[in-house]
């Protein structure tokens, strides 16, 4: 795609997201995204049919980077290294601004509009947990972690890690913790994940 054309793509995306989370998906219109972008209906519809597609543009953006830096785990030296770039990158990827903000508007919006929630889940959350559990995978096939069922496991260290971060941010309780926090809280869950699952 050229560049002139990404930027566009981007600012409709952007603009989407904007007026999604200020004002709720049902709320929204396609006139009212291209207008915030500054563009006409007739470019909107040029690079995107409807809300739906807009709205499964802003999830793939707002975690863009992500799952790349999760899987980057796997280069890691030894089985610390691993699960330490494992937990900050899963920390850092959900503790987004942006995320959080996505966060909300699908808890908000998942009982008027429940194929958002999938949509979501499917780029979102299914495919932070696949990539979790592909680290896992590699570091159970080193033989640094022991066989054990992969998606329980994942679920496992990625609730330990975000235990007592993440709610508090999406309740708006907490701004988004510092990095020495979150490392200290990645740390912590690994001390209490490794005696599960290190090798006999």
């Amino acid at each position: 795609m050229r560049k002139k054309t990404e930027v566009r793509r981007l600012s409709f995306v952007q603009a989407a997201g904007r007026l999604f989370i200020e004002f709720g998906f049902g709320s929204v219109t396609m006139e009212a995204i291209a207008a915030e972008a500054g563009a006409s209906k007739v470019t909107l519809y040029g690079y995107y049919p409807n809300k739906d597609a807009l709205f499964e543009a802003f999830v793939v953006e707002a975690g863009k980077g992500g799952i790349e830096t999760l899987l980057a785990s796997k280069d890691a030296v030894d089985l610390h290294s691993s699960l330490m770039h494992l937990g900050m990158a899963y920390l850092d990827l959900v503790t987004r601004p942006e995320v959080i903000a996505l966060n909300r508007l699908i808890i908000g919006e998942a009982g008027r509009q429940p194929e958002l929630s999938r949509t979501f889940y499917e780029n979102g959350p299914r495919r932070t947990l696949l990539s979790i559990c592909d680290v896992l995978e590699n570091l159970m096939a080193r033989k640094l972690l022991r066989r054990a069922e992969l998606r329980r496991s994942g679920l496992y260290f990625k609730s330990l890690c975000e235990a007592g971060l993440v709610e508090r941010q999406l309740w708006g309780l907490d701004a988004r913790a510092d990095l020495h926090v979150r490392q200290l809280a990645v740390q912590e869950a690994i001390e209490i994940f490794l005696p599960s699952y290190l090798p006999c």
